[in-house]
């Protein structure tokens, strides 16, 4: 998913460096200039220091696009249960299991699809226990974990503690905070 706020910021770099932007789109943007005329690393840092990156090659596209569906599909308010995930992944992006396997195999920093999943589903995880008043099973079952073990168990390897460990932490640094910012600096 391309929000419009990061439409409007491409296309603002992009025309602060004197191109005619047509359109932006998923992973697309199109310019009303030929790609041999274009000055690459001007366009390559104009993105970079708007938080973006410019993928040259369609099978960084490809998985810059995997990426977000995953985020997508962990965010869906029906949870969509563990061990159906990657198949609704091959579905919504229109690659076979195999082929998206290869897309991450080929990835510089090495890692794999399942790996991917699992490491953003646990940092959603985190901004549930956080954010929401949930408890840890609910979390779990929103997360689409059929077992409250395996998901423990994944988070603890994951964060090097319990989901219900950390949320205490997290309300621990709060309340420490709250309480430093409610006593007056008394200077005396």
């Amino acid at each position: 998913m391309v929000c419009a706020r990061g439409i409007r910021v491409v296309w603002r770099e992009l025309e602060k460096i004197g191109l005619t932007v047509h359109d932006v789109r998923l992973g697309a943007v199109t310019v009303a200039h030929a790609a041999d005329e274009l000055d690459w690393q001007r366009i390559r840092e104009a993105l970079a220091e708007a938080g973006f990156d410019l993928l040259a090659d369609p099978e960084y596209a490809m998985v810059a696009q995997v990426k977000r569906t995953v985020n997508e599909l962990l965010r869906r308010p029906n949870a969509i249960r563990h061990r159906d995930f990657v198949p609704t992944l091959t579905q919504a992006v229109g690659l076979s299991m195999r082929q998206l396997h290869r897309l991450f195999i080929q990835l510089p920093d090495q890692e794999s699809l399942l790996g991917y999943i699992t490491h953003q589903r646990l940092a959603y995880a985190q901004q549930l226990l956080a954010a929401s008043q949930w408890d840890v099973g609910r979390i779990a079952r929103q997360l689409g974990y059929n077992s409250l073990a395996h998901f423990s168990g994944q988070f603890r390897r994951f964060m090097h503690c319990a989901p219900s460990v950390y949320r205490q932490q997290l309300h621990a640094v709060e309340e420490a905070a709250n309480s430093k910012a409610a006593t007056p600096n008394d200077a005396s």
